[in-house]
């Protein structure tokens, strides 16, 4: 399995995914900044929360995206003689993906940590190394299911989903039905966290949503949704080969 991530790598390492892993937080940190320009205790605050909010969903899609049309244009799955499983090629670059969510996640951290040297706040690092962690986690789930829709239906069923369940999540998130939708889980979790809202407006100190409990339950659900839809994805991936 180290073997095929190192060769996820070396495929995509002159590719347009290689770029965006790092564009992307950059982009929410401008747009961030720009927003922000001028409102006192802002700026590192809602570089988070524009990053967790929307950007990251539409980076995971669009890399998966970008993922799965290499490897068609290059055949690589049609190769009969390759000595395993291809479910475990899969399986590999579901663990590369993800290993680029946690590489984004820290460059997000990195400017947000040095928020202050941009004349408003800066996150603590100890409170952005946790959340890098438990966002990274929290939205796992999103890799499968975007590879399988890159696959049977291409970009555009792709990203209106990622759009309709990014809004959904950040809609449920507040509500007390939070855990009955798992896009709804990293918004949530991720409050108590930074004590930013997903509308990216700071909480009050005696607001329900930084109760510390959700995390550890919200982590649970999000793994078993990645767990249940990889499996589901590499199965129908195998089954698709053999065809």
């Amino acid at each position: 399995m180290t073997n095929i991530i190192k060769a996820e790598f070396l495929k995509s390492k002159r590719t347009m995914s290689s770029k965006l892993i790092f564009a992307f937080p950059i982009i929410a940190l401008v747009m961030a900044f720009v927003l922000t320009n001028g409102i006192e205790n802002a700026y590192a605050e809602s570089a988070w929360n524009w990053w967790y909010v929307f950007i990251l969903p539409g980076m995971i899609a669009i890399v998966s995206y970008l993922s799965v049309m290499r490897e068609k244009k290059n055949g690589y799955y049609n190769i009969k003689t390759l000595p395993m499983e291809k479910r475990k090629l899969m399986l590999g670059k579901i663990a590369y993906l993800g290993i680029l969510v946690l590489i984004s996640n820290v460059v997000l951290f990195a400017g947000a940590t040095m928020g202050g040297a941009f004349l408003t706040t800066s996150v603590p690092v100890i409170g952005a190394a946790v959340t890098v962690v438990v966002l990274t986690i929290a939205v796992l789930w999103q890799i499968p299911l975007f590879l399988f829709l890159s696959e049977k239906f291409g970009m555009v069923v792709e990203l209106l989903a990622c759009l309709f369940i990014t809004v959904l999540g950040v809609s449920v998130a507040p509500s007390g039905k939070w855990f009955l939708f798992v896009s709804a889980i990293s918004n949530r979790i991720v409050t108590p966290l930074l004590h930013i809202l997903p509308n990216g407006l700071r909480t009050q100190a005696e607001d329900p949503l930084l109760s510390t409990t959700v995390i550890f339950p919200g982590i649970l659900i999000a793994l078993a949704h990645f767990v249940v839809l990889t499996y589901l994805y590499l199965n129908w991936f195998e089954k698709r080969e053999v065809k």
